[in-house]
């Protein structure tokens, strides 16, 4: 008379990357330096990690790995929750992730004019135009040369996977006017396979990011509005209504490392209290982050 579900899928995790965020060797979520996709999550990963136990006996047995830090900080991988080195938990994907020029203030002790937050917001979408056009160029003389006539460029052929479409690229994007410069830059960009992350806003531009056909892996749910004149359940409602869109939802705890990735399903279920249908949200911590993953 009971139910056997599928192992969860938490789309956004720090696990095994950051243990106590107080003390330096407890930590390795990050990297210095604006541009470096070559940085591989799954290197740094303690299988001992306190978090991954207990994140897989409440059911979440599958997580996205993610780097932290500047522009392109370093590529993604899903692992199992089980095993004794990262490559014994490795699960089948890496993306290059991309933390999105954001127009917004980072956080309370911001104090950047408008102006200077928009200044900060064309210089870092300038750096991640030429990162982008020199992968390009990179992945041509690649493919021309059959990989002999290029040099040690680390940066570039980790993104050459990205620019033939062999890997996806995690966009993190929040904010509505963000998330349309993001599905204009995809599109200017013929990026072949994006992946939208985070997308606190993305009820705002939900048709859009349907009509571009961006499947998105949006979280936390359990949060507070963006905005002050935002709804207090804007976030609860979120995936709902971009599921109602036709966008293809997955759903993440949370991807700031606060190791609570065991609360997954509280997040679908506070969707599925604010509008997403059961089954969907049921859904958006299993098979379809599997599927956005490609290993389904």
């Amino acid at each position: 008379g009971k139910k056997i579900y599928p192992g969860m899928i938490d789309g956004g995790t720090k696990i095994g990357l950051l243990e106590i965020g107080q003390i330096p060797q407890a930590s390795d979520e990050r990297e210095s330096g604006e541009i470096i996709p070559q940085m591989r999550a799954l290197t740094a990963i303690n299988p001992n990690a306190t978090a991954i136990p207990v994140t897989r006996i409440s059911g979440v047995t599958t997580g996205l790995v993610l780097p932290e830090g500047g522009l392109l900080p370093g590529t993604a991988a899903l692992v199992n929750l089980h095993g004794y080195t990262p490559d014994q938990m490795y699960a089948g994907f890496e993306g290059v992730v991309v933390n999105f020029p954001n127009t917004g203030r980072r956080g309370f002790g911001d104090r950047r004019t408008e102006d200077e937050l928009k200044k900060a917001q064309e210089k870092a979408l300038s750096t991640l135009n030429d990162a982008w056009d020199k992968a390009v160029q990179y992945a041509k003389l690649d493919s021309a040369t059959g990989g002999k006539g290029v040099g040690y460029y680390p940066e570039m052929q980790a993104m050459v996977p990205v620019i033939r479409g062999e890997r996806a690229l995690l966009i993190e994007v929040n904010l509505q006017k963000d998330i349309q410069a993001a599905l204009k830059w995809v599109k200017d960009k013929k990026v072949k396979k994006a992946v939208f992350m985070g997308v606190s806003e993305g009820w705002r531009e939900a048709d859009n990011i349907a009509k571009a056909n961006i499947p998105v892996i949006t979280g936390p749910v359990i949060a507070i509005p963006n905005r002050d004149y935002d709804r207090y359940d804007a976030q609860y409602a979120n995936p709902g209504l971009m599921r109602k869109a036709g966008v293809k939802v997955a759903i993440r705890s949370s991807e700031d490392g606060n190791g609570n990735y065991r609360n997954l399903p509280y997040h679908a279920g506070f969707a599925v209290a604010y509008g997403m249908n059961k089954e969907d949200a049921l859904k958006a911590i299993t098979i379809v982050p599997a599927e956005i993953m490609g290993v389904s």
